[in-house]
């Protein structure tokens, strides 16, 4: 049996207490191991596993982000007893050593959709409220909270998320605001619903300056939608794309991929956007993440995870993607 480990800097996942953890390879398997003083051992994570390329072929050393135990000059107001340190307060402070690669700002926490996979809370099926107290910022909070992010990082890309940004009636003012801050890449996270019935809003969208869609698409079936976001959605999927090919504005396609349910239809997904391109600017596959509203974290034989996607990938297209073109560089 072969097995080697590297120490790598962890979070426990009951109180976010940064830990030492481990990361074992054994038999081309690698796992995640990790103990927090208050919480005890943390059940092994399977992190990579059944693939040709080990995981140190995909991996590339980075420096580390932050200086632990440093506390950010921009909270110097604070005594330092009360800075709870990377990363419970950290964000987007000025001893990260690495830049802001795409900032996301949550616009809204209400949704039109009740998805028994999310990881947050939401409305109910039949309304689009946000939670019991959670009040939408209005556009003098959302303007301060996008020129820090400018300042501290930059004309980075920007994502607006949620909940559904798209319930927002003023989300064409929210892009302005961006734009005229110095933001020049604008995506909107979406379930799509808005975008494939309301041409009108979509268009306002596009005439506020939005980049593109990050367009939630698990597959090219209803049943996939039925099992992943209790309703059967394909229809209204197959509309948000076609506005966005009539409108000539980008969109990515964004599965969640969950064992058993819709990691078969990986190659008929990308089939799909190949069909729709140039509108349809990439495939982002994103595999199920167990964290947030889920109280147990799944057996390792219920993941899905990055290696099993790659050769997916290149099993149902036949070849004509293969892991390898994956492979990061340097």
């Amino acid at each position: 049996m072969q097995k080697s480990y590297t120490e790598v800097v962890s979070l426990c996942p009951h109180c976010l207490r940064r830990i030492a953890g481990r990361r074992i390879i054994e038999n081309g398997a690698v796992y995640l191991q990790k103990k927090c003083p208050e919480h005890g051992c943390i059940e092994n994570v399977l992190l990579w596993r059944n693939h040709p390329k080990s995981y140190n072929a995909w991996t590339r050393n980075r420096r580390q982000p932050y200086n632990a135990g440093i506390r950010p000059a921009d909270d110097a107001a604070k005594g330092a007893a009360d800075y709870g340190g990377c990363p419970s307060e950290c964000g987007i402070c000025s001893h990260h050593r690495q830049k802001t690669c795409s900032a996301i700002l949550e616009v809204t926490q209400a949704c039109n959709l009740h998805c028994p996979i999310c990881f947050a809370a939401s409305a109910a099926p039949s309304g689009a409220a946000a939670p019991e107290g959670a009040a939408d910022p209005d556009l003098n909070a959302i303007e301060q909270m996008l020129r820090t992010i400018h300042e501290r990082a930059g004309a980075c890309p920007l994502q607006l998320s949620g909940g559904e940004p798209m319930l927002r009636n003023d989300l064409p003012q929210i892009v302005e605001l961006a734009r005229k801050i110095g933001f020049d890449h604008i995506q909107i996270n979406t379930n799509g619903i808005r975008l494939a019935t309301d041409e009108d809003f979509a268009q306002s969208l596009k005439d506020a300056g939005v980049t593109d869609f990050f367009l939630q698409f698990d597959g090219v079936t209803d049943g996939v939608y039925r099992r992943l976001r209790g309703a059967a959605l394909f229809a209204s999927k197959l509309r948000a794309v076609e506005r966005c090919a009539t409108l000539e504005i980008g969109v990515i396609l964004v599965p969640t991929l969950v064992r058993d349910v819709n990691e078969n239809e990986i190659g008929a997904i990308i089939r799909f956007a190949k069909k729709w391109m140039p509108a349809v600017r990439g495939v982002h596959f994103q595999p199920m993440t167990y964290i947030g509203r889920y109280p147990h974290a799944p057996a390792n034989s219920d993941r899905i995870v990055l290696s099993e996607i790659l050769a997916a990938i290149e099993d149902q297209t036949e070849g004509e993607l293969k892991a390898e073109n994956f492979l990061p560089a340097g």
